[in-house]
């Protein structure tokens, strides 16, 4: 019995010894895999919540024209018939995205052992081609589809690059942060000093508000904007096959790579330029005869595939317009784009 209570007390002894040595491996190992990951910052708000601010500022594109133009986004429940529209001015196609901050090579080394793995990959390519890393760098992935979705016809990415026209006035882009903290993109976001003759003098307190906010002071205020200025377009390049890919890009928004990988030219600008260029050449085509409903109508179904728009069928006396305004329900539903029409009323 002695015995037999002796080899007990061996093999719990052994036991706990063999399970100690396991928690402590596992210990060193999850210490390890968080010095490995220690690089990464997820951006701490959604795309929902950036989509929601960038939405304000898209709006404020339709100030500096006369009254008889009005921004429509996806939510925008207002329809009407198309006689009472003399057209469409340009379109916007929005997909904000949530970046992941990525610190320096030269910050954070990368194990030799974890060059191929993850988003370490992104890392090495940038350094690798001298692409601005410093003090970070940043990226997001391509949206993955739904589980019905039909492949790749259906990819987000795909639809995004297939509405981009800008010979049709039409514009389709990512519109990301440049920085991955939270607190310092509220902070700009609450800056209001760039705004302050929105709020002050005569613009809030007159009628002729549109007038006296004239095409160059809209302009001077995008360019001026802080909040704007912290936020990166990036253009769909090209068609994919699948969703696994990312863009990065730098603080400066700029040095943009598609990981593949690829080094991109021409494929960016900073929000605050985009819109400035966008109000200006709005004012410009004020006077001109806008893109016909009919005509957007008809583009649309040409360049959008037919998986998608099998859903989005005109009905029995629909007017254009508002199956155009639809389409855009149904492109942020199922897609997560924001659609925005600046049209011009008769």
């Amino acid at each position: 019995m002695v015995g037999d209570r002796h080899a007990r007390s061996r093999r719990t002894f052994y036991l706990r010894q063999a399970l100690g040595d396991i928690m402590s491996t596992k210990t060193q190992m999850n210490k390890r895999a968080l010095r490995r990951d220690k690089f990464k910052f997820p951006f701490e708000l959604s795309e929902e919540q950036i989509a929601i601010k960038l939405g304000f500022y898209f709006g404020l594109l339709e100030e500096g024209l006369e009254r008889s133009f009005e921004l429509h986004p996806s939510d925008e429940a207002k329809t009407g018939a198309d006689h009472e529209y003399e057209g469409i001015l340009a379109r916007y196609y929005l997909q904000a995205k949530a970046p992941v901050g990525l610190l320096g090579t030269q910050k954070v080394p990368i194990d030799k052992d974890r060059e191929d793995a993850g988003l370490n990959t992104i890392r090495k390519f940038r350094a690798d081609n001298d692409l601005c890393e410093n003090p970070y760098s940043l990226c997001f992935p391509l949206r993955r589809p739904a589980k019905h979705a039909k492949v790749p016809e259906q990819l987000q990415h795909n639809l995004l690059y297939a509405m981009h026209a800008p010979s049709k006035r039409s514009y389709a882009m990512y519109v990301a942060p440049t920085t991955y903290e939270k607190e310092e993109y509220l902070r700009l976001l609450r800056d209001k000093s760039h705004r302050e003759y929105l709020h002050d003098g005569p613009f809030w307190r007159s009628n002729e508000r549109r007038y006296l906010l004239n095409s160059t002071m809209l302009t001077e205020m995008f360019m001026n904007m802080p909040f704007l200025q912290a936020h990166i377009c990036i253009v769909p390049h090209d068609m994919v096959q699948s969703h696994e890919h990312h863009y990065s890009y730098s603080v400066h928004a700029n040095d943009v790579a598609f990981h593949s990988p690829a080094v991109l030219d021409d494929v960016s600008m900073n929000l605050s330029d985009f819109l400035a260029r966008q109000s200006q050449f709005n004012s410009r085509a004020a006077d001109e005869e806008p893109q016909s409903i009919e005509a957007v109508a008809s583009d649309l179904k040409r360049s959008l595939p037919e998986s998608v728009l099998s859903g989005i069928a005109p009905v029995e006396n629909e007017s254009r317009i508002s199956w155009i305004k639809r389409v855009g329900v149904a492109l942020k539903k199922e897609y997560g784009i924001d659609q925005y029409l600046l049209v011009k009323r008769k």
